[in-house]
């Protein structure tokens, strides 16, 4: 297939000269040309190059629906063949999705045609996505559909469940014990939530260990930025069971690097008669209990 290399200023004769294209013409300018392919008024694909006159090396997509390009294909060694797609997140940060290359043509006509065959082809999206083409729409949807449960499963939580999120989400918290007549606190970031039991994790190596095996009785510590924190109080009680380690580890397999399920140090515990205050500078504070 031959690829067809053009200019900004190729691509605006080319515009102007097609009535179809040229009602599609949302700006133009010397590094630019953006088109609105579904006539909602906002645009959809943009054009760009680096210097006025130069071969169009950047094609932007918006797959968002509201004119903020998401998606973009660069041509990184300027043969005229898109070499990578790029996923724009919040409108700002971009990160790679995948590099590639084929035979893709820079052109017009059929435009949606073309974006559709690079982004859905078999072998991209069996090797980066694992799903096959006859499925893709449905994953997606499952994939939305998941995701919106995982949202309001969060927004509705009560109980043990908003404690587990909250520490889970908190990404660290710390841990108050008593050292004899000393207190002693330091972060953790282990958290599980299995069977109705909220677990945390550590080495039987550990001075911490020790402290609880003499006194079980401990306080948690977590704060958000949104000016939210989190108290909880409760006995720690020791689950030396094989399974529940190998779910800490599958949630967190960091861990890997230091414990394994059937080692003699890894030590589980579940928080029991615990009573957890959320609190705010806006709001009441509010006891759970689990």
């Amino acid at each position: 297939m031959e690829v067809k290399r053009i200019s900004i200023r190729e691509a605006k004769k080319r515009i102007k000269s097609d009535p179809e294209l040229s009602k599609m013409l949302v700006r133009s300018g010397w590094k630019e040309i953006a088109l609105d392919l579904d006539g909602d008024g906002m645009a959809d694909v943009s054009f760009s190059a680096e210097k006025p006159g130069r071969k169009i090396d950047t094609m932007a997509v918006d797959l968002s629906g509201n004119g903020e390009y998401n998606l973009y294909l660069h041509d990184l060694d300027g043969n005229g063949i898109p070499d990578l797609v790029l996923l724009a997140e919040d409108g700002a940060e971009e990160r790679a999705v995948v590099a590639f290359g084929g035979e893709v043509e820079l052109g017009f006509v059929n435009l949606g045609v073309k974006i559709a065959n690079l982004l859905v082809a078999e072998d991209f999206m069996n090797r980066e996505l694992g799903i096959s083409l006859a499925d893709l729409a449905a994953y997606l949807k499952l994939h939305a559909a998941a995701m919106l449960l995982e949202l309001d499963k969060r927004a509705n939580a009560q109980g043990i469940d908003r404690v587990y999120y909250y520490l889970n989400d908190a990404g660290t918290y710390y841990l108050a014990t008593v050292d004899g007549t000393k207190p002693r606190v330091r972060p953790f970031g282990t958290i599980l939530i299995d069977d109705g039991k909220l677990y945390i994790q550590t080495g039987k190596s550990k001075a911490v260990s020790k402290q609880i095996s003499q006194n079980p009785f401990v306080e948690i510590s977590a704060s958000m930025n949104n000016g939210t924190w989190l108290r909880v109080e409760a006995k720690l009680v020791e689950d030396d069971s094989h399974d529940v380690k190998v779910k800490m580890l599958e949630k967190m397999p960091a861990l890997k690097a230091m414990y394994s399920a059937d080692d003699d140090n890894m030590q589980m515990f579940y928080l029991k008669d615990a009573k957890a205050t959320f609190c705010s500078f806006t709001a009441q504070p509010e006891e759970v209990t689990f």
